[in-house]
């Protein structure tokens, strides 16, 4: 699917991946000190507001096809890129950082005993 305003729609989508992850950050206070373990509880703890925002978009574009709203392609554009982009990239990435996570703590707990 091409979307007709790709100019908009990346900055929309772009907006929409990073506004919770800069919401969550300041939350955590990510600015006193900054590692892995940290990061990825961010990513974690962001995944929800995603899935929300995710959830919102795929009914709003629903809700367009119906009702044929004005901003109906816009929408829809939004909708099909944030979704490609937060399962095809975003999920994966963070599902390797957790078992980069848990494989580190593993390992160092056997080194440990």
């Amino acid at each position: 699917m091409i979307v007709s305003n790709i100019e908009t729609v990346t900055v929309l989508v772009v907006g929409l991946f990073l506004i919770p992850i800069l919401i969550t950050s300041y939350k955590s206070k990510i600015i006193n000190g900054f590692n892995f373990f940290k990061l990825v509880g961010i990513l974690n703890k962001s995944l929800i507001i995603h899935g929300i925002i995710g959830l919102v978009i795929i009914l709003l574009s629903w809700f367009g096809t119906i009702t044929s709203l004005k901003y109906e392609n816009l929408i829809i554009g939004i909708a099909y890129t944030y979704l490609t982009i937060g399962i095809f990239m975003y999920l994966p990435i963070l599902s390797i950082l957790n078992i980069i996570i848990l494989l580190k703590k593993n390992i160092y707990k056997k080194a440990r005993k």
